[in-house]
């Protein structure tokens, strides 16, 4: 692997804002205060919520904002410092004792949604449409839509307690192991120590013999594991499964689907119309292979940059190229993706004990977010920029609404940061004139797509298999690696080859461990934001300040009236239907360049 120097080796964020350092006396002080106060919340409130005027449950509301703020900055702190170093025992033991913490503070709270949901129709009727509640409507809504599925208050603190040493354990130990994981990988006749993102990297490498080595080492890691591996997704998954009998859910996805305050069928018919379209896979990756002049293109090739098309992008250009993009879409935009490089609110090297992959953490309306990359100078590696930076911006314009509403629901999560790469994909090309880079350009933008929507569709799949197949008897690494083949095989056909390793995939996604039926939410955002590009094409200036609006609505609103805003109808197949038509122009494009 090269060990070119990408510009991103000293790039590491400033953190002063929320503490001075690991030992700072804060941290002890916001938390014992959390407690404090979430004991004085209980005692002023408890058993007397129905009694309360529309302006005091308002009140009430802003003290529990006042009483979280905090603890959500330091939660903050301790993972973005868990994330950039997880192998160090004394972050560890911090971020362990935040969590406890934070669940102890929590449990005292519990009662607050679980009384107000259980409310007389009579002692609701007060707080309905009230003035005094309007940046609270909302929530309060969607708290009485959903509180058939709480339990009581004392079972509601025993899963909070036990998810400590259960799932939440479960979870840790599985990131922990694969953080751990590192790769003897010999390449040019040397053999270099890698992580398992390097090694993943390696899947984009000119020469098909590593790329297919990399990944069958890759995998093998996991297999190696599978007994841990596969002992903690059985039991997570069924940990979910009793919760779900518990609370009364029809599915196992329906719990994430009542969080996200959409439909089973509004969920099912998104997941149906992208399986529909995975012809488009096979139709790219078929075009791909005669692209590379692969005869047996297989998955570890999917990735294989195209011949002539190379280029590496240090971070100082990856950054002018962003800036560039945002500013050709917009002022506010280019100033507030500015601001997060001013301000030095980006992790960008790449690091043996590192977290792998990129995110962007927001906690609180009143502070900017932070960033963390890891930059090796491939062009996605510039895309991901642009679109962790997105979620940077989605934050910044969010941060008008009150702590309660600030965070995005899921679904939308995604919008601001793919809307970001498709501005700065649509700049870059408008400016390239060199024919083979604009194929490798759009071939980068459709594997994109493919990895970010009919992929994720895909890990959806199975997930949905694994979870029945789980709750029905536990399942042996085989089982779930047989489940996972057919998910493979139906998402790519017969465009590439069906290498054994491959099978492992599902291990290796941290997702599925860690939050049961999160990936749906990365396919819905792309599906929505080709249409709504798609929109700003043909209204142009026109459709900018609704997008701002769009984006500034946080979770204030449900994600059927929030999408709305800008005329998108997520409840109807053919809205989908419409931004699959967008993939196809992509592909339309490529095979004319070809």
């Amino acid at each position: 692997m090269s060990t070119q120097v990408t510009g991103a080796e000293n790039i590491r964020w400033d953190l002063h804002e929320l503490f001075s350092g690991i030992d700072d006396p804060k941290i002890e002080t916001v938390l014992d205060e959390g407690k404090s106060k979430a004991e004085a919340f209980v005692g002023k409130y408890r058993g007397e919520l129905g009694k309360l005027s529309p302006a005091e449950l308002a009140g009430a509301y802003e003290e529990l904002e006042n009483i979280s703020g905090p603890l959500y900055n330091v939660s903050q702190y301790v993972n973005l410092l868990y994330a950039v170093d997880t192998t160090d025992d004394k972050i560890k033991a911090l971020v362990a004792k935040v969590e406890q913490s934070a669940s102890t503070t929590s449990n005292l709270l519990v009662f607050f949604s679980l009384e107000l949901g259980s409310l007389t129709d009579e002692q609701f009727a007060v707080f309905e449409g009230a003035d005094d509640l309007s940046n609270y409507a909302y929530k309060i809504a969607k708290l009485r839509k959903n509180a058939k599925y709480n339990l009581s208050e004392k079972e509601e603190q025993i899963i909070n307690l036990k998810d400590l040493n259960g799932s939440s354990a479960h979870q840790k130990l599985y990131n922990d192991l694969t953080s751990s994981f590192s790769f003897e990988f010999e390449m040019d006749g040397k053999v270099q120590t890698l992580t398992g993102d390097q090694l993943r990297a390696l899947r984009q490498h000119p020469d098909k013999d590593v790329r297919q080595r990399a990944m069958k080492l890759f995998f093998s890691r996991y297999e190696d594991n599978a007994l841990i591996i596969n002992h903690l997704y059985n039991s997570l998954v069924k940990d979910h499964g009793i919760e779900v009998g518990l609370r009364g859910f029809k599915h196992p996805i329906s719990t994430m689907n009542t969080g996200n305050d959409l439909s089973d069928e509004a969920i099912q018919a998104l997941n149906d119309v992208t399986t529909e379209s995975y012809t488009l896979v096979n139709r790219y990756y078929k075009l791909k292979a005669k692209m590379l002049g692969l005869e047996d293109m297989t998955l570890a090739d999917i990735y294989a940059p195209l011949p002539d098309a190379s280029k590496f992008y240090d971070y100082e250009t990856s950054k002018a190229l962003v800036l560039e993009g945002f500013k050709s879409f917009d002022d506010d935009f280019h100033a507030m993706a500015k601001a997060m490089f001013d301000e030095n609110r980006i992790d960008a090297p790449v690091e043996p004990a590192k977290r792998g992959g990129a995110f962007c953490s927001s906690s609180t309306p009143d502070l900017k977010p932070y960033v963390l990359l890891n930059h090796t100078g491939k062009v996605r590696d510039v895309s991901t920029m642009a679109h962790e930076l997105g979620h940077a911006i989605h934050a910044m314009l969010s941060s008008e609404q009150n702590l309660m509403n600030y965070h995005s629901i899921l679904p939308l999560a995604e919008t601001a940061s793919i809307f970001s790469e498709m501005v700065l994909t649509d700049d870059l090309l408008k400016k390239e004139s060199d024919v083979e880079v604009k194929k490798s350009m759009l071939s980068g933008k459709l594997e994109d797509i493919f990895a970010s929507s009919h992929r994720q569709n895909m890990f959806s799949s199975f997930e949905i298999a694994s979870h029945a197949a789980i709750n029905d008897q536990l399942q042996s690494p085989q089982d779930l690696c047989e489940l996972y083949t057919t998910e493979l095989k139906k998402m790519f056909g017969d465009s590439v080859k069906f290498t054994p390793e491959y099978a492992w995939e599902w291990s290796s996604i941290p997702h599925i461990f860690n939050v049961p039926f999160y990936v749906y939410a990365y396919n819905f955002g792309n599906l929505l934001v080709f249409a709504l590009y798609q929109q700003y094409l043909e209204e142009g200036e026109s459709f900018k300040p609704k997008y701002k609006q769009f984006l500034s609505m946080g979770s204030s609103a449900s994600p059927a009236d929030i999408t709305a805003l800008v005329g998108a109808d997520i409840n109807h197949p053919d809205f989908w239907r419409k931004s699959l038509r967008y993939i196809e122009s992509l592909i339309d494009q490529l095979e004319d360049l070809v």
